[in-house]
């Protein structure tokens, strides 16, 4: 597939996606939603992909919107219903992908940039890296489902000061306040990132789905339902072939392939 706003690479099972419009600090058009969209689609139906690597190019993550390709004469509804088309189309798949994200943050993640780094299921930042809720300096509300997503890592509190402050944070703050996992060098963020997803890589695919999926209901459900969840993902588990080969590999003292299973599915 080719693209205009991102470039995309799988290798050894993981798969990079990076937001490819340095000079614009990689901020968001419709055209950059469109191919993410379709992206992501594709990237939960290819059984060759584990774990997914999602980056910037050049010296930002991502800027946010571009505010120079905004829509002024769209009406109200006109306008809601884009931000709909976003959020079920990017967003939400993006969140509820089966696989494993780790955003490597090379840079500014600014407002939706902030956002769409936490919809990935953690955080890589280079010791470059900032974090901004810029939405208060434009008038507007926290989008790409921040208004969700920062207060369930950072508590609601603090999640509110970023938001009325529209501070800039660093990555050294950030991980301090557990937005980031780890803060590395700038000139070390892909390979670090891509040890860590190599890692995932190696890991049963249905236990990785079923195990993500549970974590985030888990931040909603109650205890009684989060244990009946775990009963019957158990369950399934335990009838998987990667379970099947799980055991061999511990009864043979080596590491389990699980690629090899799931490229027979």
């Amino acid at each position: 597939m080719a693209f205009q706003t991102l470039l995309y690479e799988v290798n050894d099972r993981i798969a990079t996606v990076t937001l490819n419009r340095p000079e614009a600090m990689n901020a968001t058009t419709d055209e950059m939603y469109r191919e993410l969209s379709a992206l992501w689609r594709d990237i939960a139906a290819d059984k060759n992909v584990a774990c997914v690597i999602l980056t910037g190019a050049g010296r930002g993550f991502c800027a946010g919107a571009d505010l120079k390709a905004r829509k002024d004469d769209m009406s109200p509804l006109q306008r809601r219903a884009r931000h709909r088309w976003i959020l079920k189309d990017v967003l939400e798949p993006l969140v509820r992908l089966e696989k494993p994200v780790i955003a490597a943050v090379n840079g500014a993640a600014v407002g939706a940039g902030f956002n769409i780094a936490l919809a990935c299921d953690f955080i890589i930042a280079s010791d470059q890296a900032s974090f901004v809720q810029a939405f208060a300096r434009v008038g507007l509300v926290p989008d790409l489902g921040g208004l969700y997503l920062l207060g369930r890592v950072i508590g609601i509190n603090k999640a509110k000061e970023l938001c009325f402050t529209a501070r800039k944070v660093s990555a050294q703050e950030a991980s301090t306040m557990g937005i980031v996992n780890h803060v590395v060098p700038h000139d070390r963020l892909l390979a670090e990132t891509w040890v860590i997803a190599a890692a995932i890589a190696k890991g049963s695919p249905t236990a990785l789905a079923m195990t993500k999926t549970l974590l985030d209901r888990g931040t909603n459900a109650t205890l009684d339902q989060m244990l009946e969840f775990e009963s019957y993902a158990t369950t399934v588990a335990f009838l998987t072939p990667e379970y099947e080969e799980g055991v061999r590999a511990f009864r043979e003292k080596r590491a389990p392939d699980f690629a090899a299973i799931a490229a027979k599915d």
